[in-house]
């Protein structure tokens, strides 16, 4: 039997991770665990028994929490207005969980807050089953759900709704893993002013901002990402990499998020000269994805540095970004599958083994080449070069809401693929060669 591992993004055995986690039993007999009730607790007690439980997020942020403990909040209680705050660390073999405790069906909720509802400070941090946010002006989290400004953290099975960024990686912020949580309505604008006062400044509706380095980001689904801009009609992304390198995206279902991802670096200084961005954004890998409904408008938006005769991008060049065994089905009537433009070329953009159907384009960069064993359908046009791509109906089935564009008998891009990126597709079947080469896009065909 084995278990996901959120912070490598692979299947551990359980006799394995136990062993793990149980590695010092000094410091696991020395862990404690505290209790907040936002409904029946008082910050004049103890914190330490569900009876004896805490009230307020102020006071359980100023726990003294330490490696091996668990703050756990009460099912049913909502608290507004107040940021649980974690600024301690635990360690990899005793981390600090946040959880959730109690009999109620309704998470916790923490909302109302205007930086984050949530921050994670400290290292080796894991937080479960919470509802951070709520989709509503006046008690939304303004800015971000979950704000990660340390290393080694793990944010998983919890609902983030609500905010202009649901989860915010900060710069230079390693190893965050984000696994199976629901991104539901993350649609507000952190910045949105008309056009005659700044025409490319709106920003927000972002699922997961990502701007640290090597994140795992997997088996999430994500929903609802997007939001009216004076400056570009709609405006969000499921992911959105701005200085961030070498993350994995894998294994989520994104629906009706206006852009899958954007990706982008900066080119501007900091006020003693140095780069803003000194390693730039490069290495992010895409894969086993699968991204549809009728109100997104791309797959992937990338950049090189500059188009012949333009200025540079102010945003580019973002180099060596993989998509590989993606499905995307894009119905929307300006809807454009993978773009790369200023310039892009195979320095910049790999596409290997997707599905990608779209209305307008395809695939756009003229001057890549290293796109293969694809599978394009329905654009007018297609403005990327490669080989062994076939051109043809993808048979996608439309009837399973639950597990959108899996594949009907007979579609083209059953066995097309060559190399084994994943030991398991977007529901979790086993990718062996047992059945034969590997297929293109998101899901395994079950022959």
């Amino acid at each position: 039997m084995s278990v996901w591992n959120p912070r490598t993004g692979a299947a551990v055995a359980v006799l394995a991770l136990a062993a793990a986690l149980t590695t010092s039993p000094a410091s696991a007999a020395a862990a404690r665990t505290y209790y907040v009730d936002a409904v029946n607790g008082s910050d004049a007690a103890a914190g330490t028994s569900p009876a004896t439980a805490w009230k307020t997020l102020t006071k359980a942020s100023g726990a003294a929490l330490a490696p091996g403990d668990r703050l756990l909040l009460a099912r049913g209680s909502t608290w507004q207005g107040q940021q649980l705050a974690i600024t301690r660390s635990g360690t990899s073999a005793a981390p600090i969980v946040v959880d959730a405790y109690g009999t109620a069906a309704a998470r916790p909720v923490i909302t109302g807050h205007a930086e984050a509802c949530v921050s994670l400070a400290g290292t080796h941090i894991e937080l479960y089953n919470l509802q951070v946010g709520v989709a509503r002006d006046g008690v939304r989290c303004t800015w971000a759900g979950v704000k990660v400004s340390g290393h080694d953290n793990v944010i998983e099975r919890n609902l983030i709704t609500g905010a202009a960024a649901g989860v915010y990686i900060e710069q230079g912020m390693r190893y965050t893993a984000v696994t199976a949580n629901d991104f539901v309505d993350n649609n507000h604008m952190s910045t949105l002013t008309p056009k005659n006062v700044d025409d490319n400044d709106d920003s927000g509706a972002f699922a997961i901002l990502v701007q640290g380095d090597d994140s795992n980001i997997g088996w999430n689904e994500i929903r609802g990402s997007s939001a009216f801009s004076y400056d570009y009609g709609m405006d969000g992304a499921a992911v959105e990499i701005f200085l961030g390198s070498r993350n994995r995206i894998h294994h989520n279902i994104a629906v009706d998020n206006e852009t899958f991802t954007e990706l982008g670096t900066s080119r501007d200084v900091n006020p003693d000269g140095s780069p803003s961005d000194p390693d730039g954004t490069s290495g992010n890998v895409f894969e086993y994805n699968v991204i549809t409904g009728p109100l997104t408008q791309a797959a992937l938006v990338t950049r090189g540095p500059q188009e012949p005769g333009e200025e540079p991008d102010p945003n580019g060049p973002v180099l060596g970004t993989v998509f590989r065994n993606n499905s995307v089905r894009l119905t929307h009537a300006d809807s454009q599958g993978v773009v790369c433009d200023a310039g892009c070329t195979n320095a910049h953009l790999s596409m290997s083994q997707n599905i990608v159907q779209a209305v307008v384009k395809t695939a756009y960069g003229p001057g890549v080449t290293d796109s293969h064993h694809n599978v394009f359908f329905g654009a007018r046009q297609h403005q990327m070069g490669g080989t062994a791509n076939v051109t043809a109906d993808p048979l996608f089935d439309l009837t399973d809401a639950a597990q959108p564009l899996r594949l009907r008998a007979g579609s083209p891009a059953i066995d097309l693929g060559v190399t084994r990126f994943s030991d398991q597709d977007i529901t979790g079947r086993a990718i062996d060669g047992s059945d034969g080469p590997v297929d293109a896009g998101a899901y395994e065909y079950d022959k």
